[in-house]
């Protein structure tokens, strides 16, 4: 693993990003940029060690340290999330990845930051259209309305603090880019993988989402994967080894 760092003028700190595996001038690898997991508001790069490490034999993962709410908020977060995409596309060559062959992902916040980069990058593009080629979402959190009977069901989550601390005023909590699972156009998005857990409170949204970007056209996987009291990216999690070897098989990374 090595460190390194972009600026971000919204951000008292440079945004540090953290790359675990290399590949060679000869065979570059796929690269992952992975978003932690975490509610907005609390959770840590650290987290997402355990995944980083497992794939990072046979992908180049960087792991993004973004900025938590309430200290950096919506749409500042999302612009993060993306220059951390436009930093691997222009230092692909540098950390031996392939720039045809860059994938989003992320676990909860970092899963709703994931779909997010997806859309920025069909809305906007990078100089190299060819870039991104896949989302994976991991028990993401993409409704901050929180309308589905999953969240619902819980009588204290902690979503609901997390969602009001990212999105600062209410009506953000509309925005596609905040939201989308809500969103009225999801044509035209990178292919996804949507990872959820049988009673985790985001099943429902991630699973209404992956429906929804299959009526749009998007090509999407969908696995539900045992509880357990770990997060899934999580090594001690049971199904770990099947996370990884999920992300292998969807980044075409597989030994």
């Amino acid at each position: 693993m090595w460190t390194t760092s972009f600026e971000y003028p919204a951000s008292a700190a440079p945004i540090t990003l953290q790359v675990f595996g290399k590949g060679d001038a000869k065979s570059r690898q796929a690269a992952l940029i992975y978003f932690h997991g975490g509610l907005f508001n609390c959770g840590s790069i650290e987290t997402a060690y355990d995944l980083a490490h497992a794939l990072s034999e046979h992908m180049v993962v960087v792991c993004v340290a973004y900025p938590l709410a309430p200290a950096m908020q919506f749409p500042d977060t999302i612009e993060v999330a993306y220059q951390a995409l436009a930093w691997v596309c222009a230092h692909a060559k540098t950390i031996g990845a392939d720039a045809k062959r860059i994938f989003v992902g992320g676990e909860q916040a970092g899963g709703n930051l994931a779909a997010v980069v997806s859309m920025l990058f069909r809305d906007r593009g990078l100089n190299c259209r060819n870039t991104l080629q896949g989302q994976i979402l991991i028990n993401p959190m993409l409704d901050a309305l929180q309308t589905s009977k999953s969240l619902t069901a819980v009588a204290d989550s902690a979503c609901r603090r997390a969602w009001a601390d990212y999105t600062q005023v209410a009506s953000n909590a509309l925005h596609p880019y905040v939201s989308p699972v809500n969103s009225c156009r999801l044509g035209g998005l990178v292919p996804a993988m949507i990872i959820s857990s049988d009673s985790n409170p985001l099943r429902d949204e991630a699973e209404t989402y992956a429906t929804k970007l299959l009526l749009a056209g998007v090509p999407v996987q969908v696995q539900r994967l045992q509880d357990s009291a770990f997060n899934v990216s999580n090594q001690q999690h049971p199904a770990f080894d099947t996370l990884c070897q999920l992300i292998r098989q969807f980044t075409g990374s597989s030994p």
